[in-house]
């Protein structure tokens, strides 16, 4: 019962602090280490437009560019994912002060991938078997759920925002992102 009590005071002070704060939409960009799977790493540039929809909530157009190499199964070929993608997401802003907000977000994005794998082959000639690792290279999209934190410092009296971002992304499969971002209000 204590846990839910303290739990609703601090939803209705958060509620009262985000309407007494006026939001402004702002652009954003960012560059950061991405994560795709062991041994596949490599950076994500990120561009989004963010704007009030009500008090304590936002919502954000973007676009991201993922560039990601690596040798996880074999030093012969090097795989890749390069993935160009479009999200649409929703930030709710459960701390702001004048200075400094901290945003959870959900989104949805919209992939177009590009990617090269190499897998196993085991060839059997004259009794001994030997192991290929034959590159496939594929395209196509995909689309998925981002889940994203964020925290933004604002410069006093420049609108220039300071920031760190967290997220789980899509582009060919589930990538973790951390980088930072800049941006301004508008």
């Amino acid at each position: 019962m204590k846990r839910l009590t303290v739990w609703i005071l601090f939803l209705a002070v958060t509620k009262l602090q985000a309407q007494s704060i006026e939001s402004r939409p702002s652009l954003r960009a960012g560059l950061g280490y991405t994560h795709d799977f062991p041994g596949m790493n490599g950076y994500t540039a990120l561009a989004e437009y963010g704007f009030p929809i009500f008090a304590g909530f936002e919502g954000a157009i973007g676009a991201k560019r993922a560039d990601i190499t690596g040798f996880p199964r074999t030093s012969q070929v090097q795989e890749y994912t390069k993935a160009t993608s479009l999200d649409f997401n929703l930030y709710w802003l459960p701390l702001r002060t004048e200075t400094s907000t901290f945003k959870i977000g959900l989104g949805y994005s919209f992939s177009f991938y590009n990617i090269k794998r190499a897998y196993p082959l085991i060839v059997e000639t004259g009794g001994s078997k030997s192991t290929t690792w034959p590159a496939q290279e594929s395209t196509g999209h995909t689309r998925g759920i981002n889940l994203i934190g964020e925290y933004q410092y604002m410069i006093p009296s420049t609108g220039l925002l300071l920031g760190i971002r967290g997220a789980l992304y899509k582009a060919y499969t589930c990538t973790y992102f951390i980088g930072p971002t800049l941006g301004f209000q508008l």
